[in-house]
This record gives C-alpha cells, structure tokens and sequence, in this order.
C-alpha cells in the first residue's frame, strides 16, 4: 500500500468515527414526566412518560434502589416517547425513576433528570385548621395548622395542587401538629389548602390528603371603602332626619302663627 493510499484510508477511518462519536453525543438527553402530576393515590393508575429523540428504537425506565439503579421496564418503538403504565400502584411504586432511549447505531442516552413518584393514602388522614379563622382581611396574619394523632416526621402544605412549604413535626397535646405561619396575607394567599403527612424513613409513601381548606382573603383597603361609604350615607340619612324634623316643626310654628292671627 502506497504512502498516499494509506493516508487516505486514514483520514476516511477518522472521518467516520468523528462522525460517530459527534452523533452519539448528540443524542438529546431524555425527560420524564408523570401525566396527571407525581402525587398517585394507592390503587390508582399512572403512566411515566419519558420523551427523547425520533431516533430511538428501544426505551428504559430504572428505579432508584437501596442497591443502586435497577431496570424495571424496557420497551420497544418507533417515536420520540416511551410509555410506561403502572395501573396500580402501591407503595412498592413509591420513589425516585429516570429514563433512557437507545439508538442502534449509537448506543444509549444518558440518563434523564430524576422523577419523584409519591404514593398517597398510606397514612391516616391528617386535619387541617386556620388560625384565626379561614376568612381574614389582607394584613393579617394567618397560621394553618395540620394535626394527626400519631408521630410523624415531616409535613407538606399543598395550595391548588402544588407543594408550597415542608415543616418538622412538633408535639401538642393530644398528637402531633406542624404550624405553617403567614404574616400579612394578602390576595395571593386566597385559596384552597391541603397538608400530608411522612415518616422520615419513608419519604415517597405520604398519607391521605387532609380535608380541603378554602382561605379567603378579603381585600383590607376595599373593606375600609365600603365602610366609608357606610359610615357617609348613615350620617347624610341622619342629616336628611334632622333635617325633616326641623322643616316639620317649622310648619308646625308658622301654623300656628297663623291660626293666632285669624282668631286675633
């Protein structure tokens, strides 16, 4: 083989695996999502979707372990998403998942960002109260207070579906309570509320919802408005009194002035 020959087949040779490698990155990391969100009731039905490339042929959904990661499911087909259905589920189901498609050519994804699947119903139903009350003006500070009669490590506060604060377990008499405390309200914080429950061994297996919380917060400065308003039409209703009762006995003067005067 000429000098020449050789360096050609060389440069082909590098060619073709730069192109390789170059593809193989280029494989577009997956997602994972759970359609109708990552809370599920126990019993009930899920399905994980995890989204890539058009190119790939074969998809793979993993489970966080105590071990390490474990193949759960493996699928094949056309398309740009896996699906995955998990038609009842328990707390087995309870945990940390990720995703990976495969092209032929060039092997495996990376692994998606990690999905944390919580399964509900597998605690005692909490209780949810407001303190002061569930209907306060804007300003006012507010506190919700989620309680159970067992020991429990952690509390979630959900508004309108998503999490919007965790807080640590205290003791009260009669159970345990965690305090989620809002100074100042205003209209943002008008809403429906729920709180769970978990045991810190066990962060992905959460309780039954507490009863549904509605917080209406009423605007302070409209408030002040409409008893102002008030406050003007009863003393313009009192001056309009005063007002008759004068011209009333007025007639009533000059009435009997007048009877006087025909009699005189």
């Amino acid at each position: 083989m000429t000098p020449a020959l050789s360096g050609l087949l060389c440069l082909r040779l590098c060619l073709c695996k730069g192109t390789r490698t170059q593809a193989a990155d280029g494989l577009h990391k997956p997602s994972l999502r759970a359609e109708n969100g990552c809370l599920v009731p126990e019993g009930g039905a899920v399905t994980l979707r995890c989204r890539g490339s058009w190119e790939a042929e074969e998809w793979r959904l993993e489970k966080k372990q105590e071990s390490g990661w474990s193949q759960i499911k493996a699928m094949r087909g056309a398309g740009n998403e896996g699906e995955f259905s998990l038609p009842s589920v328990t707390a087995y189901d309870a945990g940390i998942y990720q995703c990976q498609y495969r092209h032929s050519s060039y092997g495996w994804s990376e692994l998606s960002d990690p999905l944390e699947l919580v399964v509900t119903g597998l605690h005692d139903q909490p209780s949810l109260a407001a303190l002061p009350s569930s209907e306060v003006a804007s300003g006012q500070d507010v506190t919700l207070q989620c309680g159970s009669e067992g020991w429990y490590g952690w509390w979630v506060l959900y508004k309108e579906g998503e999490e919007i604060s965790r807080s640590w377990t205290r003791s009260h008499e009669g159970g345990r309570q965690a305090d989620f405390f809002f100074p100042a309200v205003n209209l943002t914080h008008d809403g429906t509320y729920g709180c769970y429950y978990f045991y810190s061994s066990s962060p992905y297996e959460w309780s039954s919802p507490s009863p549904p919380l509605v917080l209406r917060v009423s605007d302070a400065a409209a408030q002040d408005y409409t008893v102002g308003n008030l406050v003007r039409l009863i003393l313009a209703g009192l001056v309009l009194i005063l007002l008759g009762v004068l011209l009333i006995e007025h007639w009533k003067s000059s009435r009997g002035q007048r009877v006087q005067g025909v009699l005189g």
